[in-house]
């Protein structure tokens, strides 16, 4: 995830030590990341997985204040985070070092080490010593991209979403590669949209992240008009209620982007936002409405549902379990 999906790589500088500082310990932050649990971690700072999902933790971010919605991720076979309310994430250095933001570097690894019970020390025997510096990198490869239509479990997600009549204009098949820590690249594959920066939001039942960097995606319409959404889900719900609707969209891909989006906003005349019912989502509607105060929230349109996208696949089940129900009975 491209903030989520990244690992962290070593460059090693080569130093001699005078003798006196021979003795002194250094981390092995490789070994740190590959033998040191998050899941674990977090269990011991008493932070428990509010709901599972294939393979991916979900808790209130412990990294925010009054999170309300789960929204902190873990991904257990890849051993790396996300905070979709931050729009960053990592590896459990990363997680360290975001969680303790106030200690040096060196303090919040050992942290860490004593919460892991791990040493993830080596000691130098009369060679130079090697400081190591953790450094972001990306770790995917994008492989293809691909018009939607070719893969089955894609198209089954948009479908089972409620939004594959619209989705072809505006989502794409992503096929990505992930590097984990032990060298070996994992094949992946999502629906996907670039944002403005040419990052990749992809989303598949079992992940949600971004490949490159993070950035609202615009799509221009209408000069005067524009419809703001949390993400694609949301705007491809609105648009099959509105299939002739021309208005310009904004998807800010996380609420972190609030402030940019309002900034962007301020040129068009007529604006609607359409943000989650949430404890998030009502207070970025507030902020929004009381920076620009002509826009209106349409959230209206799918109350009694968090999103406008959960609206659409109550909808959808119902219509289904309605055409079972006729054709049990006959008609």
């Amino acid at each position: 995830m491209p903030q989520f999906l990244h690992s962290s790589i070593i460059i090693e500088q080569v130093a001699w030590i005078k003798k006196e500082d021979m003795e002194e310990n250094r981390f092995d932050l490789k070994e740190i990341r590959e033998d040191t649990d998050l899941v674990t971690v977090l269990s011991k700072l008493g932070f428990e997985p509010v709901k599972r999902s294939a393979g991916e933790l979900f808790y209130l971010s412990m990294l925010r204040d009054n999170d309300t919605a789960p929204s902190f991720c873990v991904n257990e076979k890849l051993g790396i985070w996300y905070d979709h309310g931050l729009a960053k994430g990592g590896n459990v250095i990363d997680f360290a070092i975001n969680y303790w933001p106030s200690l040096p570097f060196r303090s919040a690894i050992e942290k860490l080490l004593e919460l892991s019970g791990s040493i993830g020390v080596s000691h130098p025997a009369n060679k130079p010593r090697q400081i190591e510096i953790p450094l972001k990198h990306p770790s995917y490869l994008i492989r293809d991209i691909k018009q939607l239509g070719g893969n089955p479990a894609i198209s089954s997600y948009l479908s089972w979403r409620g939004i594959s009549k619209v989705a072809g204009a505006f989502v794409k098949e992503v096929y990505y590669s992930i590097k984990k820590d032990n060298g070996q690249r994992l094949e992946m594959f999502a629906a996907g949209w670039q944002n403005d920066l040419g990052g990749w939001e992809v989303r598949n039942k079992n992940f949600k992240g971004c490949l490159g960097k993070k950035s609202m995606s615009f799509f221009a319409g209408n000069d005067s008009r524009l419809a703001v959404f949390e993400g694609m889900m949301d705007f491809l719900s609105w648009k099959i209620e509105h299939p002739l609707e021309n208005a310009s969209i904004l998807l800010l891909n996380s609420v972190a982007f609030l402030k940019p989006a309002i900034q962007m906003a301020q040129g068009y005349s007529q604006i609607e936002i359409f943000f989650d019912h949430d404890q998030s989502g009502r207070k970025a509607s507030s902020e929004f409405l009381k920076n620009l105060d002509w826009s209106k929230d349409s959230s209206a349109l799918y109350q009694g549902f968090n999103d406008y996208n959960e609206k659409i696949q109550h909808n959808l089940r119902e219509l289904r379990n309605t055409s079972i129900s006729n054709k049990g009975n006959g008609r």
